[in-house]
């Protein structure tokens, strides 16, 4: 054999060989990254201060998430009490701080009792389940929903690093409405916070032009390592518009409950 084509085919076969190493380690790679699993805290855009964060993590199929709600910052709005027998509603928390503070006390360790609201959204079939516990009376749901495939979005050529992450631009009408989304392809989870989806990444930011529905990551984990929240599968199982009517029965009881609680105080107090 001529030895110049046999160094030329001992050449060509290294090269062959170290292409498909670098091609095996890059899908190694991406698929190692689409096994990992991603938390993001979002922010809800509604407001200025945060009531609370949006905890979503993302699985290679579906998504867990629950909203952990930031008590100090929900009750500086007001919170009860009792001034001469009398429950009233109060927001100077100098004054009545240590009110104030034994109110959040107590909410975080009612909190800690009740059962975590877990809900979980399927990418495929985006079937969403959702744990719902009613204490008045000790009932447990399941609260099954779909969201609707959000696949006209139009995606832009407008780029920006957000959390650290080149986003691009999208978007979409949605109920007579504008949203504008920022995504990653850099996190291969074609999803995002509360009903948005259906885009070639993560969104991590999405408002509409009103301003009155929007959400924006504030913190990424990847890989994510620590507790994941539970979605427990046990309940009786009811439509969202089925809950929503059970919710407002229980408020409705959580009202006449208070309400009584109020006038048995102005009685002991005459």
């Amino acid at each position: 054999m001529n030895f110049s084509l046999l160094a030329f085919k001992l050449f060509f076969m290294k090269k062959f060989k170290l292409i498909i190493i670098i091609f095996l380690y890059i899908s190694s790679n991406i698929s190692a990254q689409k096994n990992q699993i991603c938390l993001v805290k979002y922010k809800d855009l509604k407001t200025t201060i945060i009531l609370g964060t949006y905890n979503y993590w993302f699985f290679k199929d579906n998504l867990i998430y629950t909203k952990v709600p930031n008590q100090r910052a929900i009750f500086l709005r007001g919170f009860p009490v009792l001034i001469n027998g009398i429950m009233t509603t109060q927001t100077d928390t100098t004054k009545y701080n240590q009110e104030f503070n034994d109110h959040i006390n107590d909410m975080a360790i009612s909190e800690s009792k009740s059962p975590k609201r877990v809900s979980v959204i399927y990418y495929d079939s985006l079937i969403s389940k959702s744990n719902y516990y009613d204490d008045t009376k000790n009932k447990k749901y399941i609260v099954v929903d779909s969201l609707k495939q959000l696949n006209n979005w139009e995606i832009l050529n407008d780029t920006m690093t957000f959390m650290g992450y080149l986003c691009q631009k999208a978007v979409i009408n949605y109920n007579q409405k504008r949203y504008t989304a920022w995504f990653t392809t850099k996190l291969p989870y074609k999803s995002g916070p509360g009903i948005f989806n259906g885009l070639p990444g993560l969104i991590l930011k999405v408002i509409n032009d009103y301003g009155d529905v929007g959400f924006e990551a504030i913190e990424i984990q990847i890989p994510y390592k620590g507790i994941i929240p539970k979605f427990e599968n046990e309940g009786e199982l009811v439509s969202h518009k089925a809950w929503l009517n059970i919710i407002e029965e229980r408020n409705k009881r959580a009202r006449e409950s208070l309400q009584n609680m109020i006038n048995e105080s102005k009685k002991q107090a005459q």
